[in-house]
């Protein structure tokens, strides 16, 4: 799995490599650093995100880019 940060500035505009494989997830505070991670497969990351899902949310969470839907991860 890759795993690589912009910032705010870098990323708007930036064309993510892997959108459909790829998550979000946010660091603290207003002007911080998003971290992006790109999954070997969509299967994964879906699996990856509905068990957080499960769990409650938290400030820590993975983000699909491109919005998985009702059936993924299950």
């Amino acid at each position: 799995m890759q795993t690589y940060s912009l910032s705010l500035g870098q990323s708007i505009g930036y064309v993510h490599p892997h959108p459909e494989r790829t998550a979000r997830r946010s660091g603290h505070g207003m002007f911080a650093d998003s971290v992006y991670q790109v999954w070997s497969n969509r299967k994964a990351m879906a699996r990856s995100i509905r068990m957080q899902q499960d769990r409650g949310p938290g400030h820590n969470d993975w983000h699909a880019l491109v919005k998985l839907s009702d059936g993924e991860g299950y």
